[in-house]
């Protein structure tokens, strides 16, 4: 008996050791597309990796993003970063600085789902329902691949 108990809580230590979601997240990530939804019709916004492109990159309570994308002729720098909590798929981050000031404070809800080696953001535009679920004909779906 009591090598089956044994047996039965290295089993349960084993499985409680495994790393948690939010350290799955860690680390840094490539933005490789963003399909921007309106009203059910989806259209890719970044296309071109070449003339643009955004790393991600989480720690356990911090984010941080730097990246550029064109506008035609323009191009725009884009960093920001703050803290953030995750809790199942509902992924909150309290934007703490900017290169636009009017993110600056602002608490933003998404979903946030990770499949391998990739990542999927998705920017709402109405609060995620108690059970984590969003309206899929309005959002911004960001696609991330891991890179460390």
């Amino acid at each position: 008996m009591k090598l089956k108990s044994l047996i039965l809580f290295a089993v349960i230590f084993t499985l409680f050791s495994f790393k948690s979601d939010k350290t799955k997240l860690n680390g840094t990530w490539k933005l490789i597309s963003m399909e921007l939804v309106r009203n059910g019709q989806s259209r890719i916004a970044i296309q071109d990796q070449a003339n643009g492109g955004q790393l991600k990159t989480w720690s356990d309570k911090y984010f941080m993003f730097v990246g550029k994308s064109t506008n035609g002729p323009q191009t725009i720098n884009n960093y920001g970063g703050g803290t953030y909590d995750l809790s199942g798929h509902v992924y909150t981050e309290e934007v703490l600085y900017h290169n636009v000031p009017n993110f600056l404070g602002r608490k933003v809800q998404q979903y946030l789902e990770i499949k391998g080696d990739t990542l999927y953001q998705v920017y709402l535009f109405s609060p995620l329902d108690k059970d984590g679920n969003y309206d899929k004909n309005n959002c911004n779906i960001e696609k991330y691949v891991r890179v460390d």
